[in-house]
Protein backbone atom coordinates (compact mmCIF):
# COMPACT_ATOMS: atom_id res chain seq x y z
CA UNK A 1 0.00 0.00 0.00
CA UNK A 2 1.23 3.66 -0.63
CA UNK A 3 0.55 6.23 1.57
CA UNK A 4 1.25 10.01 -0.32
CA UNK A 5 1.60 13.15 1.55
CA UNK A 6 2.26 16.33 -0.19
CA UNK A 7 0.44 19.61 -1.84
CA UNK A 8 -2.01 20.59 -4.91
CA UNK A 9 0.63 18.22 -7.17
CA UNK A 10 0.38 15.28 -5.23
CA UNK A 11 -3.36 15.25 -6.10
CA UNK A 12 -3.57 17.17 -9.29
CA UNK A 13 -5.33 21.12 -9.53
CA UNK A 14 -8.93 21.35 -9.74
CA UNK A 15 -9.21 21.68 -13.14
CA UNK A 16 -7.14 18.04 -14.17
CA UNK A 17 -9.30 15.30 -15.10
CA UNK A 18 -6.30 12.50 -15.91
CA UNK A 19 -4.11 10.44 -13.34
CA UNK A 20 -2.08 11.70 -11.12
CA UNK A 21 1.67 10.06 -10.30
CA UNK A 22 0.14 8.37 -7.69
CA UNK A 23 -2.64 6.52 -9.62
CA UNK A 24 -0.23 5.59 -12.09
CA UNK A 25 2.29 3.98 -10.06
CA UNK A 26 -0.30 2.44 -7.93
CA UNK A 27 -1.89 0.86 -10.75
CA UNK A 28 1.66 -0.28 -12.26
CA UNK A 29 2.24 -1.94 -8.65
CA UNK A 30 -0.94 -3.30 -8.81
CA UNK A 31 -1.37 -2.13 -5.07
CA UNK A 32 -3.73 0.30 -3.02
CA UNK A 33 -2.91 3.98 -2.43
CA UNK A 34 -3.86 6.22 0.03
CA UNK A 35 -3.86 9.54 -1.59
CA UNK A 36 -3.62 12.59 1.52
CA UNK A 37 -2.31 15.59 -0.70
CA UNK A 38 -3.86 18.79 -0.32
CA UNK A 39 -3.93 22.18 -1.72
CA UNK A 40 -1.57 24.97 -0.34
CA UNK A 41 -0.61 22.38 2.73
CA UNK A 42 3.16 21.87 4.00
CA UNK A 43 5.32 19.58 6.18
CA UNK A 44 3.50 20.52 8.59
CA UNK A 45 0.02 18.85 7.34
CA UNK A 46 2.57 15.87 6.38
CA UNK A 47 3.25 14.82 9.93
CA UNK A 48 -0.35 15.30 11.45
CA UNK A 49 -1.24 13.07 8.30
CA UNK A 50 1.59 10.70 8.31
CA UNK A 51 0.56 10.40 12.10
CA UNK A 52 -2.63 9.56 11.29
CA UNK A 53 -2.70 7.26 8.46
CA UNK A 54 0.69 5.30 9.81
CA UNK A 55 -1.55 2.34 10.96
CA UNK A 56 -2.09 1.71 7.15
CA UNK A 57 1.23 0.09 7.31
CA UNK A 58 2.47 1.20 4.28
CA UNK A 59 5.01 -0.39 2.12
CA UNK A 60 5.67 3.19 0.42
CA UNK A 61 5.44 6.60 1.39
CA UNK A 62 5.80 9.28 -0.75
CA UNK A 63 5.97 12.89 0.30
CA UNK A 64 5.99 15.92 -2.66
CA UNK A 65 6.18 19.25 -0.25
CA UNK A 66 8.06 22.17 -0.95
CA UNK A 67 6.39 24.62 -2.98
CA UNK A 68 4.47 26.39 0.26
CA UNK A 69 7.06 25.76 2.76
CA UNK A 70 9.48 27.39 0.45
CA UNK A 71 6.94 30.52 -0.02
CA UNK A 72 8.55 33.98 1.39
CA UNK A 73 6.05 35.76 3.32
CA UNK A 74 5.36 38.71 5.58
CA UNK A 75 7.52 38.16 8.80
CA UNK A 76 4.51 38.48 11.41
CA UNK A 77 1.82 36.41 9.63
CA UNK A 78 0.56 33.28 11.33
CA UNK A 79 0.03 30.31 9.62
CA UNK A 80 -3.12 28.37 9.81
CA UNK A 81 -2.90 24.51 8.98
CA UNK A 82 -5.14 23.11 6.38
CA UNK A 83 -5.69 19.82 8.00
CA UNK A 84 -7.41 18.82 9.97
CA UNK A 85 -9.74 21.72 8.76
CA UNK A 86 -12.86 23.33 10.18
CA UNK A 87 -14.99 26.61 9.71
CA UNK A 88 -12.85 28.56 11.83
CA UNK A 89 -9.89 27.31 10.11
CA UNK A 90 -10.90 28.64 6.91
CA UNK A 91 -12.48 31.67 8.16
CA UNK A 92 -8.78 32.29 9.53
CA UNK A 93 -7.08 31.80 6.38
CA UNK A 94 -9.30 34.22 4.87
CA UNK A 95 -8.24 37.01 7.51
CA UNK A 96 -4.47 35.97 7.31
CA UNK A 97 -4.30 36.57 3.26
CA UNK A 98 -6.11 40.38 3.87
CA UNK A 99 -3.87 40.28 6.52
CA UNK A 100 -0.82 39.65 4.14
CA UNK A 101 -1.95 42.06 1.86
CA UNK A 102 -2.29 44.97 3.35
CA UNK A 103 1.25 43.95 4.71
CA UNK A 104 2.45 44.06 1.36
CA UNK A 105 0.89 46.99 0.26
CA UNK A 106 2.42 49.39 3.39
CA UNK A 107 5.25 47.76 2.26
CA UNK A 108 5.73 45.88 6.01
CA UNK A 109 7.51 43.06 3.92
CA UNK A 110 10.24 45.21 2.92
CA UNK A 111 10.12 47.07 5.88
CA UNK A 112 10.19 44.60 8.80
CA UNK A 113 10.75 41.46 6.92
CA UNK A 114 9.75 37.96 5.54
CA UNK A 115 9.74 34.45 6.40
CA UNK A 116 9.78 31.27 5.45
CA UNK A 117 6.17 29.72 5.58
CA UNK A 118 8.06 26.37 6.79
CA UNK A 119 11.44 27.43 7.93
CA UNK A 120 14.35 25.62 6.75
CA UNK A 121 15.24 23.82 9.75
CA UNK A 122 11.76 22.72 10.37
CA UNK A 123 11.43 21.49 6.83
CA UNK A 124 14.07 18.85 7.12
CA UNK A 125 13.47 17.63 10.84
CA UNK A 126 9.42 17.02 9.61
CA UNK A 127 10.69 15.11 6.91
CA UNK A 128 13.34 13.17 9.35
CA UNK A 129 9.78 12.11 10.65
CA UNK A 130 8.61 11.08 8.12
CA UNK A 131 11.31 9.26 6.54
CA UNK A 132 12.34 7.68 10.31
CA UNK A 133 9.46 6.28 10.75
CA UNK A 134 8.43 4.55 7.09
CA UNK A 135 9.43 1.43 5.35
CA UNK A 136 10.56 3.07 2.10
CA UNK A 137 9.99 6.64 1.71
CA UNK A 138 10.38 8.56 -1.93
CA UNK A 139 10.90 12.45 -1.83
CA UNK A 140 9.12 13.87 -4.98
CA UNK A 141 11.36 16.87 -6.08
CA UNK A 142 9.08 20.51 -6.02
CA UNK A 143 9.10 21.69 -9.94
CA UNK A 144 10.12 25.15 -10.94
CA UNK A 145 6.85 27.73 -11.65
CA UNK A 146 7.03 29.04 -14.86
CA UNK A 147 5.72 32.58 -13.99
CA UNK A 148 7.45 33.60 -10.57
CA UNK A 149 10.50 32.71 -11.15
CA UNK A 150 11.39 34.34 -8.39
CA UNK A 151 10.73 31.94 -6.73
CA UNK A 152 12.77 29.21 -7.89
CA UNK A 153 15.93 29.73 -6.01
CA UNK A 154 14.11 29.30 -2.94
CA UNK A 155 12.39 25.86 -4.38
CA UNK A 156 15.64 24.90 -5.59
CA UNK A 157 16.83 25.16 -2.23
CA UNK A 158 14.24 23.05 -0.43
CA UNK A 159 15.09 20.21 -2.85
CA UNK A 160 18.75 20.70 -1.90
CA UNK A 161 17.41 20.28 1.47
CA UNK A 162 15.17 17.03 1.25
CA UNK A 163 18.41 15.13 -1.11
CA UNK A 164 20.32 16.15 2.52
CA UNK A 165 17.23 14.46 4.74
CA UNK A 166 16.95 11.23 2.01
CA UNK A 167 20.81 10.80 2.23
CA UNK A 168 20.56 10.45 6.26
CA UNK A 169 18.65 7.14 5.63
CA UNK A 170 19.02 4.10 3.18
CA UNK A 171 15.59 3.08 3.30
CA UNK A 172 15.12 6.79 1.52
CA UNK A 173 15.61 8.07 -2.16
CA UNK A 174 14.80 11.55 -3.92
CA UNK A 175 12.93 11.36 -7.76
CA UNK A 176 14.63 14.20 -9.62
CA UNK A 177 11.90 16.07 -11.51
CA UNK A 178 12.98 19.86 -11.20
CA UNK A 179 16.03 20.12 -14.30
CA UNK A 180 12.93 17.84 -16.19
CA UNK A 181 10.46 20.11 -15.98
CA UNK A 182 13.14 23.73 -16.05
CA UNK A 183 13.80 22.35 -19.60
CA UNK A 184 10.10 21.42 -20.85
CA UNK A 185 6.91 24.00 -20.12
CA UNK A 186 5.00 21.59 -21.78
CA UNK A 187 4.47 19.29 -18.63
CA UNK A 188 2.43 21.78 -17.43
CA UNK A 189 -0.84 22.60 -17.57
CA UNK A 190 -0.92 25.87 -15.73
CA UNK A 191 2.59 28.14 -13.96
CA UNK A 192 2.81 25.42 -11.38
CA UNK A 193 0.45 22.51 -11.99
CA UNK A 194 1.34 19.54 -14.05
CA UNK A 195 -0.52 17.97 -16.55
CA UNK A 196 -1.33 14.33 -17.73
CA UNK A 197 2.10 14.40 -20.02
CA UNK A 198 4.00 15.40 -16.46
CA UNK A 199 2.50 13.07 -14.31
CA UNK A 200 2.98 10.21 -17.00
CA UNK A 201 7.05 11.63 -16.35
CA UNK A 202 6.82 11.92 -12.35
CA UNK A 203 5.11 8.39 -12.53
CA UNK A 204 7.86 6.79 -15.52
CA UNK A 205 10.87 8.37 -12.96
CA UNK A 206 9.31 6.89 -9.81
CA UNK A 207 8.88 3.39 -11.09
CA UNK A 208 12.45 3.89 -12.32
CA UNK A 209 13.65 4.65 -9.16
CA UNK A 210 11.59 1.19 -7.77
Amino acid sequence: MILALGDCNIVGANSFKGKNYIDIVAENLQTKAKNCGITMSTTREGVILFNEFSSYNPSLVVVAYGLVDSWRTFKYAPYVLYYPDNFLRKLARKVVKKYKKLARSFGLNEKLGQKFVVPPQEYMQNLSFIAAKSKRVLFIETPPHLTETFRNPDIKHYNQLMAKVAAQYPHADVVKIYEDFAKDSSLYLDEIHLNQKGYDLVAHKILERL
